[in-house]
């Protein structure tokens, strides 16, 4: 999971860089890679003692998520697809 975290993290940080800071569309996970985030997400937000707790699944630093058969990619802005990893 912390290869796809900093994954997503990297690719939307380049997005930030290369679009003047807007935000992509969406990262689409496959099914088994939104679930391996989640259980991570949950796991240090449990381990941490964070009090929210609601919508680990649905975004990813304020960016959409959607599970999807077509890989683990982000979609920028500008409808460009970006591979994950």
């Amino acid at each position: 999971m912390s290869s796809l975290y900093e994954s997503m993290t990297g690719a939307l940080r380049e997005h930030w860089k290369t679009h003047n800071n807007a935000y992509p569309q969406r990262f689409e996970l496959t099914a088994s890679a939104h679930a391996a985030l989640v259980e991570n997400r949950e796991l240090v937000v449990k381990s941490m003692n964070y009090s929210n707790r609601s919508a680990l699944g649905e975004d990813f630093l304020g960016v959409p998520i959607v599970v999807s058969d077509a890989g683990n990619v982000m979609v920028a802005v500008d409808g460009s697809v970006v591979p994950l990893g």
